[in-house]
């Protein structure tokens, strides 16, 4: 097949979209993120080899790269080092990126992984600037970590 299409309603998609099984994607990693008003990541994350570009289609907001916070608006775009650690905040009016990256080889390392490439490193304890302070944040963290370590655990577990 030469081309697949699918449709989304970026009115009301939910913070994350992976659009690789609608669009049988091979070699482009693709996410649709889309904020609410003020509301944003948690906790940064980084990759083991993946690029990331964020491109802005609509709202404002902050993407902080490591320390750094970038404003972005409607038409910016972001690229990131895998191994920089990132995270999105929304503005007033709230924010929708596409979040593209190429696949590099061996992934997904799970085929039935969700997104194309599977190398995404969470850290629960790099709380973005916007939400530092906030115990609420670091307990929902805390957390999110401690189920993150079971679900490892148990797939080495399986594994062997």
């Amino acid at each position: 097949m030469n081309y697949t299409k699918c449709h989304f309603d970026f009115a009301n998609l939910p913070w994350l979209t992976s659009p690789r099984r609608q669009l049988e994607l091979q070699a482009v990693a693709i996410g649709l993120i889309n904020l609410p008003s003020d509301e944003g990541y948690t906790f940064t994350h980084r990759h083991r080899k993946q690029e990331e570009v964020y491109i802005v289609i609509e709202g404002s907001g902050i993407i902080q790269v490591n320390s750094e916070l970038i404003s972005i608006e409607r038409g910016d775009a972001v690229r990131v080092s895998p191994q920089a650690r990132r995270a999105l905040k929304a503005g007033e009016k709230g924010l929708l990126v596409i979040c593209a990256g190429g696949v590099a080889e061996g992934y997904p390392a799970n085929p039935n992984s969700r997104y194309l490439i599977d190398d995404g490193i969470p850290d629960y304890d790099d709380i973005p600037t916007w939400y530092q302070g906030n115990s609420d944040v670091a307990r929902r963290n805390a957390e999110l970590k401690k189920r993150q370590k079971k679900i490892r655990a148990s797939k080495e577990a399986t594994e062997k």
